[in-house]
């Protein structure tokens, strides 16, 4: 690789070094390593520069930096020292598919093969080590440690990788009420629940849903967490707020302009190209429609909203590049600017509404 190639990234530059030198790069966290590129989150914009990157100065990540939990240590490695050799390869022809365009087809061949599933290991509580107890321990060590942490079980385990099985509030229980106690942990203890943090989050709900819990096993065998029942509330909860939000900012835009304005309006503010052949209501119109509408002096004069069309359409324009960024789907929760900029734009359309300024 010629000097002229290297990276625009300071830091993936020092690490194209270290490999080339024979080295090991210094693991970093995929936080850390999105900030490299002055970015928060894994955008599709923001992972696109990224890989572009990582092409140019031909590395790769250990494990993918795009579908693991955020906080996870990464390495390098040089993509050249792992390619297959080109003899062994099996030559497939690519044969084009009918009515779909060339350079469709060739957008297709590129695309990378990431998981697009949401596993449960991109849950933070999958990536805490649990806090564990001994087999020998005895019941009152085990049920200091859940009054104290305010958990319901622990996992029973001679080492890290190594789950005896778990004990809880209801195996306790249990077995005191049918006279089956016994000197330590062991005694009260069931049989550990745990799945690859690899598996889809959807298949360890009804796993969690039936006992309250899983293990998080990594592909090193480590457990690397316990994601409970109230984890899984808080992660549905993370994900479908900004969804609810965007949601309750649209509805109240929409009765806005259906009730003050009219077809001609719209058509007034919106350039041709910009709408769609036929619309009848708000509700038929993408939310690029609504910024054009309300930066537009007559249909903002004529909506007597009682704000300043500058200051409000500046708002409205960063909620619409926040509810694109949310609804591709990004493996990142937003940042709290922006989902506080949600927050708002929410609060004050329900405050119009309810008096009575719409």
């Amino acid at each position: 690789m010629t000097e002229e190639a290297l990276s625009d990234i300071e830091e993936l530059n020092s690490v194209y070094a270290d490999l080339t030198e024979g080295r090991t790069a210094k693991p970093v966290t995929i936080r850390n390593f999105l900030w490299w590129f002055g970015a928060q989150r894994r955008t599709e914009n923001n992972v696109r520069y990224i890989n572009d990157q990582l092409a140019m100065v031909g590395i790769r990540t250990i494990p993918d930096y795009q579908g693991v939990w955020v906080e996870t240590p990464i390495t390098f490695e040089l993509i050249a020292d792992h390619q297959e050799d080109e003899s062994e390869l099996e030559i497939v022809e690519v044969v084009p598919s009918p009515g779909i365009p060339a350079e469709e087809q060739v957008l297709a061949s590129d695309a990378p093969a990431v998981d697009p599933s949401y596993t449960i290991g991109e849950i933070s509580s999958a990536n805490n080590v649990p806090v564990k107890v001994a087999p020998n321990a005895t019941l009152s060590e085990a049920t200091t440690l859940m009054l104290s942490r305010n958990f319901s079980q622990l996992p029973v385990m001679t080492n890290e990788r190594d789950v005896k099985g778990v004990i809880s509030w209801e195996s306790i229980g249990l077995r005191t009420s049918m006279n089956m106690s016994g000197p330590d942990v062991q005694s009260y203890m069931e049989s550990p629940q745990e799945i690859p943090a690899s598996a889809s989050l959807f298949a360890a709900i009804n796993t969690i849903v039936e006992h309250n819990y899983v293990l998080i096993r990594a592909p090193d065998r480590r457990i690397t967490g316990i994601v409970t029942a109230t984890d899984i509330a808080l992660q549905f909860e993370e994900i479908s707020t900004p969804f609810l939000l965007i949601a309750e900012i649209e509805k109240n835009i929409r009765i806005i302009i259906d009730k003050k304005l009219t077809v001609a309006d719209i058509r007034g503010a919106c350039a041709v190209e910009h709408l769609p052949e036929s619309f009848e209501t708000a509700a038929d119109l993408t939310f690029g429609n609504y910024v054009r509408i309300f930066e537009n002096t007559a249909c903002f004069t004529k909506l007597c909203l009682g704000l300043n069309k500058e200051t409000f359409t500046a708002d409205l324009t960063e909620i619409n590049a926040v509810r694109n960024d949310v609804m591709h789907f990004n493996p990142d929760p937003l940042t709290s600017q922006d989902l506080k900029s949600l927050r708002n734009m929410a609060s004050l359309l329900n405050k119009l509404r309810r008096i009575g300024v719409f």
